[in-house]
């Protein structure tokens, strides 16, 4: 087995408090994954880190004990389950089960306080080196007129994957059945929760996009409501003002 992956399981095996012959993902999709080390070293330079997301077998996230453990401080009206019909939830809930059982790539570049004048750059805590971004030359190409991850739209948000995607695929710089996109809002709370709590130190909140079952893209914001805590996460319009909220990529299976 890949040690990274062990090494994975392991941490969440003690999160989720399970049994550790408890399966998180098939042997068939360890053996199937494969990065060559050119590709992998290239991943390195723009800090994505793979994890591993637990197969719907050993965890449910419709289970209200896997909200409990994950958005602690997020507070519904407990006694009605009716938001478990809106289009919202559905969308979310959907979205974080088609990335079950699988491997996926995140990116774990610092993200900096948002402060006034949007002049903040990912890659330090307080984002004031102009070079440390490893996107920014393909914001740049997207047409980010502030030069940040903050103060985009959704337009533009769409051309700068696209951009990112050609680029990879025509270098022969793209894992092999995998797509760049936006971190999915379930699983930066998983990441960010389990492996990466220092994401929780700045205030600012991140975007995060799933489709719902009209094939219509749904925007989240998702952050933190306190240290060491993800539970906050809300769904946006794709024409609000999206001045404060950054994002951050991930590599999903292409399928």
């Amino acid at each position: 087995m890949k040690d990274w992956i062990k090494n994975r399981e392991e941490k969440l095996r003690g999160f989720f408090e399970l049994a550790p012959e408890t399966e998180l993902i098939s042997q068939d999709k360890i053996e199937s994954f494969d990065v060559s080390e050119s590709i992998a070293e290239h991943l390195k330079n723009f800090n994505l880190e793979w994890h591993i997301i637990p197969a719907e077998t050993a965890i449910s996230v419709e289970d209200e004990s896997y909200r409990k453990r994950l958005y602690p401080l997020f507070k519904r009206e407990l006694k009605s389950i009716e938001y478990k019909k809106t289009s919202s939830y559905r969308a979310v809930i959907d979205g974080h089960q088609r990335h079950q059982g699988r491997i996926i790539g995140v990116e774990t570049t610092a993200k900096p306080k948002y402060l006034p004048e949007n002049r903040q750059l990912y890659g330090t805590p307080y984002g004031f080196e102009p070079r440390v971004d490893p996107f920014k030359p393909y914001m740049e190409k997207a047409g980010f007129t502030t030069g940040t991850r903050f103060g985009h739209n959704y337009t533009a948000l769409r051309k700068f994957i696209n951009i990112v995607n050609d680029d990879w695929n025509l270098r022969l710089l793209m894992p092999k059945g995998f797509r760049l996109t936006i971190c999915p809002p379930v699983v930066f709370n998983l990441i960010g929760t389990v492996f990466h709590q220092k994401w929780s130190q700045t205030e600012s909140l991140e975007l995060g996009f799933y489709r719902d079952e009209s094939g219509n893209a749904k925007c989240y914001a998702v952050g933190s409501n306190a240290p060491d805590d993800f539970s906050y996460i809300s769904e946006i319009e794709t024409t609000a003002d999206w001045t404060y909220l950054g994002f951050r990529i991930a590599l999903v299976p292409d399928e």
